[in-house]
């Protein structure tokens, strides 16, 4: 707003031809009220002061024009800028929501990896490295240097030099010995285990599980096992689930507007996603151990935290499973429903959509 004085001549009724020193302009309006469009391009909306030629004004245009022009560039840049901000946000949210949901789909297939299975027939059948009676290949090789061995030039100047070459060639025999003898030594012990593995003897079962370690990646989910057995060709075994650490209490998810959104997970997909990951566990546990031992079947119990109507939650038996190898070796294991899996077998299992799974007794075996 401001103040200024105007020169106009009047043309006809409503319109006015406006001088000024920047250029010439034509009003329109009536008295008091007027709006002016000058050559420059300025546009002017003006309130008069009737009798004065005295009027309040408000310019647009004109002049500023080009000031104006670069603030809408500066605007155009901002808004790109504030599009690409959103674009990445948007891009790392879907990702989030990618690996939330790989998460989600990763404890419920954990039965589909395994480790190699061990031949123990072939280990107990694989023939002698060498005859133990002779010097093994190493040492052979070492024994062969060392009788070529010959002092050179330097060797027959300085015969210093040559003797410290055949003591080193002679700690090489030495060595090479020992590494034969090494190698010896275990083949005859892995043959020795696989024929009390194959004869069923309990504590080479128990002396595989302790040095194969074949727990090992479900236990990067969260569950500790025990295992154990009377019985020879069956193997026992008890686990504890911790679905609390491992199965999430929410989801994610993408909004309309491209915003991350965290909600709780309704207790019916927590409990289908838990009785999921413990089957699949069973699963898994279950293709660990036929794997590394030649035996008939396995005792899967596990366990998880029970939340009861009234009082505090507890740890018990929520499924217990016996599993055959004769069935579970006719099993194709990607892409199946591991809790429709389980129940293929003698099973204890109590699911409930509305309250998960219930304590269960132990099969009998």
């Amino acid at each position: 707003m401001g103040l200024r004085f105007r020169k106009s001549i009047r043309i006809c009724k409503g319109m006015k031809l406006n001088f000024g020193k920047t250029g010439v302009g034509v009003s329109f309006g009536t008295r008091g009220l007027h709006y002016t469009v000058h050559s420059s391009g300025r546009r002017t909306a003006s309130v008069g002061i009737p009798g004065t030629g005295i009027s309040y004004v408000s310019s647009s245009g004109g002049g500023r024009s080009k000031r104006r022009r670069v603030g809408a560039g500066v605007k155009a840049q901002r808004a790109i800028q504030v599009q690409q901000q959103k674009e990445e946000e948007y891009s790392r949210n879907c990702e989030m929501v990618d690996d939330f949901n790989e998460l989600l789909d990763m404890i419920r297939s954990i039965h589909e990896e395994c480790s190699e299975t061990i031949d123990w027939i072939s280990l107990k059948n694989k023939p002698e490295p060498f005859n133990n009676m002779l010097p093994g290949p190493r040492e052979e090789e070492a024994l062969r240097s060392l009788h070529d061995a010959k002092p050179g030039f330097i060797g027959k100047l300085i015969p210093a030099t040559h003797n410290n070459k055949i003591k080193k060639l002679n700690d090489a025999v030495l060595a090479a010995r020992e590494e034969d003898k090494q190698v010896y030594d275990d083949w005859e012990n892995m043959k020795k285990l696989a024929t009390q593995v194959l004869s069923g003897e309990i504590d080479s079962y128990f002396y595989v599980v302790s040095e194969m370690h074949p727990f090992d990646e479900i236990l990067d989910y969260g569950s500790d096992f025990n295992i154990g057995t009377d019985i020879p060709n069956i193997l026992e075994v008890e686990f504890h689930a911790k679905t609390d650490k491992v199965v999430p209490n929410h989801v994610l998810e993408i909004t309309k507007t491209g915003k991350l959104s965290s909600k709780k997970m309704t207790k019916t997909m927590h409990y289908d996603i838990a009785q999921d990951y413990i089957c699949s566990c069973v699963l898994r546990t279950a293709r660990e151990v036929f794997a590394l031992l030649p035996i008939e079947s396995v005792v899967i119990h596990v366990v998880d935290k029970v939340q009861p109507i009234i009082g505090d939650e507890y740890d018990d038996t929520v499924l217990s499973v016996l599993i055959d190898r004769k069935r579970f070796e006719q099993i194709s294991f990607s892409g199946i429903d591991a809790s429709d899996t389980i129940e293929m077998f003698k099973c204890n299992m109590n699911f409930k959509k509305t309250g998960g799974l219930k304590p269960v007794k132990r099969v009998e075996f």
